[in-house]
């Protein structure tokens, strides 16, 4: 009798607790129920003793977690009155299933309480760092001292690298309304040429507006860099002049500026500030005939003025490392009928050495000798000017 005693006891307790305090997505809503239309609303404010019924559907939130005393079932539909009218995933059509979906950006859910009755899916936990593994335990369901029970978990991953590290890479077509089209690229080994190919080719009412050329592979790989077309060579500044820029003295130093918009923002002000103190002189071409001026003012396609500067060295020297598959983007897309956009000689970047040089890549000796930056280029001298833009896939 005690047995039996405790099993009804037990029994009784666990379909008190299973009716909810809260619903979600329920019509009509059960009388006296508070009902919410995201997950996540019902859990905010969620105490020890809470529960919630979840109607079928699929749900994109962020991460969701469910705090400890907090009971969590899947599986209802819209107009259910009971714990008996859930259905469990596995026994559910799709349209019946509750699903939590982190569409491969975040983890789905983090159980602290008890969650019943989900297909939990898409989920994506990673750890940038590599030092704090739990960031990249649990892409679907990260257990920390919950319970997670009839449920369906599948189609997740755990990483080392951000979700968006497959969402761009270098060749891509980056598009106005920030969509990016993912053409193939393959060599053509009788002819020595990158061929591009792009399924479907690009969507009535996309325009690109460049071609990623560099995709920053820290912290998160989310930053990445387009190239426009180049233009014709261009003195960097006549006469020189030592800018308000602080000088950059040695290679490495170089291959690491990435700064080239706040570059090409100072050297612009610089400019601007140098011909109010000289009125008059001969020099009123700045905004038409010298590459800082000209890729800040860029403005193909139509509406992207703003966006686009002159590369630092290091922007300046990864474009160029890739300049072949940029230069078959560049034909696919129609910037070129065919040949090569890139011709021997000076780029200037933003990034300067001293009054009389600034840092250019030179490439007169490519590809029989050796390419790379020089800091002996005058001011005064050609060169050819590339405006690029950075974009960021933020989360």
């Amino acid at each position: 009798m005690k047995y039996l005693f405790t099993f009804w006891f037990s029994f009784f307790t666990v379909q008190l607790l299973a009716q909810p305090s809260r619903t979600v997505k329920f019509s009509p809503a059960i009388e006296g129920v508070a009902n919410y239309n995201t997950i996540t609303d019902a859990l905010n404010g969620a105490t020890s003793g809470t529960v919630i019924w979840v109607a079928a559907g699929t749900y994109q939130e962020n991460e969701l977690v469910v705090p400890s005393g907090v009971t969590l079932i899947g599986g209802f539909p819209v107009n259910a009155t009971s714990l008996q009218q859930r259905i469990y995933p596995g026994n559910a059509s799709s349209s019946q299933q509750s699903i939590l979906d982190g569409q491969k950006k975040h983890r789905v859910i983090k159980v602290q309480g008890t969650v019943d009755g989900f297909v939990i899916c898409n989920g994506f936990a990673y750890d940038p760092t590599g030092n704090t593994p739990i960031n990249s335990a649990g892409a679907g369901a990260l257990i920390d001292g919950g319970t997670v029970q009839n449920c369906i978990i599948r189609n997740n991953q755990a990483d080392v690298k951000s979700p968006y590290y497959y969402d761009v890479a270098i060749g891509d077509f980056y598009c106005t309304d920030g969509t990016i089209l993912h053409p193939i690229y393959q060599l053509d080994n009788s002819t020595g040429k990158i061929t591009v190919s792009l399924n479907g080719g690009i969507p009535s009412g996309k325009t690109v507006q460049g071609i990623v050329f560099y995709v920053d592979p820290q912290p998160y790989k989310t930053d990445f860099y387009i190239m426009a077309k180049p233009i014709n060579k261009q003195p960097w500044f006549n006469p020189s002049l030592d800018f308000d820029l602080a000088n950059v003295t040695t290679v490495d130093a170089a291959m690491n500026d990435f700064d080239g918009y706040n570059n090409s923002i100072a050297l612009d002000q610089s400019f601007k500030k140098w011909h109010e103190q000289n009125p008059g002189t001969w020099y009123e071409g700045w905004d038409n005939d010298n590459p800082v001026p000209y890729c800040l003012n860029y403005d193909t396609p139509s509406g992207t003025q703003g966006q686009w500067y002159l590369p630092a060295a290091g922007e300046i020297y990864k474009l160029w490392e890739v300049h072949d598959q940029m230069n078959a983007g560049a034909i696919y897309l129609g910037w070129i009928s065919s040949g090569t956009m890139f011709n021997l000689g000076y780029y200037w970047s933003s990034t300067e050495y001293n009054a009389n040089c600034a840092w250019v890549l030179d490439t007169n000796s490519y590809p029989w000798g050796t390419w790379g930056l020089s800091n002996t280029q005058s001011k005064t001298g050609g060169g050819y000017a590339i405006p690029i833009c950075k974009k960021s896939l933020t989360e």
